[in-house]
Formats: C-alpha cells, sequence, structure tokens
C-alpha cells in the first residue's frame, strides 16, 4: 500500500513539476529531460552490473576498484541497499538527466564524457576508498529512490556490492543546505564516506538534503 501510495504521488508531483518547467534531481539544477525508455534502460543498466563477489570488507581500510576502472556516463557501478527504506536499486555513472531515469547517479570526476556542473575536478572516489563517494538521486520522479531519504537514522545501514567487494556503511548524520551552497560538498572528504543528495523538501528545490554514511567494521 506504501509503494503503491508512494508511486502515485510521486507521478502526480512528476507531472506538476515538468509542467511548471522545472526538474530537480541533482546537487545542481539542468535541463529539463524525460525519458519514455525508462523500463528498458532499467533493464540494460541491471543485465550490465558486474557479478557480486564472495567477499565482504569489514574495515574502512582502502579497498578500490581495479585498476583502470572507468565507467561510461549511464553505465552500472554497484547496487545499493538501504534495508530502512526498502530500497534495493543500481546505481550509474553520472548524473545528467538521462543517466538517473534508471536509478541514482554516481557523482564523477570530469573526463571524457563529463562535463561541469555535473561532475567533478576532485580525483573520483568509489565505494571501499578513502574520501567521499558522492550519489545524487531523485525524491518524487522516475520511481523516486530517494523518497524517504530523510527517514534514516545514525547507524542505519547503507549496503554497497561492487565488483571488487560489498561495503557495509553506517549513517552517522543528516545536513540540509540551501541550493546554492551545493557546490561546497563536493570535494574529496577524508574519510572513507558516502554522501547522499537530494532536493528538499519534497517537490521543492529550495533547498537540498544530505545523508552521510561512514564505511565501518562490521
Amino acid at each position: 500500500m506504501k509503494t503503491t501510495l508512494r508511486a502515485t504521488i510521486a507521478v502526480l508531483a512528476s507531472a506538476a513539476l515538468l509542467g511548471g518547467g522545472f526538474l530537480c534531481w541533482t546537487l545542481v539544477s539542468g535541463p529539463r529531460e524525460a525519458s519514455s525508455s525508462a523500463p528498458e534502460r532499467e533493464r540494460t543498466v541491471l543485465e550490465g552490473l558486474p557479478q557480486p563477489v564472495d567477499r565482504v570488507v569489514r574495515s574502512p581500510k582502502r579497498v578500490g576498484p581495479p585498476k583502470g576502472f572507468s565507467p561510461s556516463p549511464g553505465d552500472p557501478v554497484f547496487r545499493l541497499r538501504i534495508p530502512k527504506i526498502q530500497l534495493n536499486t543500481v546505481v550509474v555513472e553520472g548524473v545528467r538527466p538521462q543517466d538517473l531515469v534508471s536509478g541514482p547517479g554516481h557523482y564523477p570526476s570530469c573526463r571524457e564524457g563529463f562535463e561541469l556542473p555535473l561532475c567533478s575536478h576532485h580525483e573520483e572516489v568509489l565505494p571501499g576508498e578513502k574520501g567521499r563517494v558522492i550519489v545524487s538521486g531523485h525524491r518524487t520522479t522516475y520511481g523516486a529512490p530517494f523518497w524517504d531519504m530523510d527517514a534514516l537514522a545514525r547507524g542505519d545501514a547503507v549496503i554497497v556490492q561492487t565488483e571488487w567487494g560489498r561495503f557495509v556503511y553506517r549513517v552517522t548524520r543528516q545536513k540540509i543546505i540551501d541550493a546554492a551552497e551545493s557546490g561546497s560538498v563536493v570535494k574529496k572528504g577524508k574519510k572513507a564516506e558516502i554522501m547522499f543528495t537530494t532536493c528538499h523538501p519534497r517537490f521543492s528545490a529550495a533547498q537540498r538534503l544530505l545523508v552521510f554514511a561512514e564505511l565501518k567494521a562490521t
């Protein structure tokens, strides 16, 4: 019932926002773009996701991807599970509108295929590595994967499955900032952490909700 209600509200909200010429999806605003091929893209992403490995990383030591790992825009990067909010989805590379049709996007470094302002000049950080992994996602459109992100509390588990291991992060805090401050959080960071970004409150672009989680021993 909850899922059906959320989906219904998300569809109505999407229609209202698009009708008003506005769509909020990440740290910064960008062009409005919709896609009629979302189901096909989702199937493609799921099929392309690397097979999981039978290894759980139990400490915040640096464990990163294989040498030369450099996904292209829209490529699947890892699977994300957050039991508290019943989220189980695939995170793709990039935060362009067309990337986020299938699910949340990993904020990339600026390189071929990725241009400012939807990329960072900092070295890219991926799950397991020291630094800040940034994931942006929709809150009220395209399935609204981050609909309940504000329900997360300290200690809640964030499980990331990659080609190079499974990592368990624990939520440490939330923060709400004005949209104009968004650029200040795109940085490498000193801890092995993951940060989620989405619009706040629902159906508004006035602010951004940030949720932080640190890689912990389990």
